[in-house]
C-alpha cells in the first residue's frame, strides 16, 4: 500500500488524486497570471515603435498562457 508520504518512483504514473487536484488548481492560478502577463506583453508590443510579428507566426494568447502555466507549475512538484 502506498500512502501519501510514500510515493512510487518507478515511473508507473500512479499518483495521489489529491496531487492531481492540487496540480490542476495551481495550473488554473498560474494560467490567470500568465494570461495577464501575455496581455500586457501584447499591449506593450503594440506600443513599440517597430512592428510586431505577423499574427500567423505566433500562437494564440491562450495557448501561450497554457504552456507557460504548465511549465511553471511543473517545478512546484519537484521537491
Amino acid at each position: 500500500m502506498i500512502t501519501r508520504k510514500q510515493r512510487r518512483c518507478d515511473g508507473s504514473g500512479l499518483t495521489d488524486p489529491w496531487d492531481r487536484l492540487e496540480y490542476k488548481a495551481l495550473v488554473a492560478l498560474a494560467f490567470i497570471l500568465c494570461l495577464g502577463a501575455g496581455l500586457a506583453k501584447r499591449i506593450l508590443r503594440l506600443a513599440a515603435p517597430r512592428p510586431a510579428k505577423p499574427p500567423y507566426l505566433r500562437e494564440s494568447i491562450f495557448a501561450e498562457a497554457k504552456s507557460a502555466a504548465h511549465a511553471a507549475v511543473g517545478y512546484a512538484f519537484i521537491a
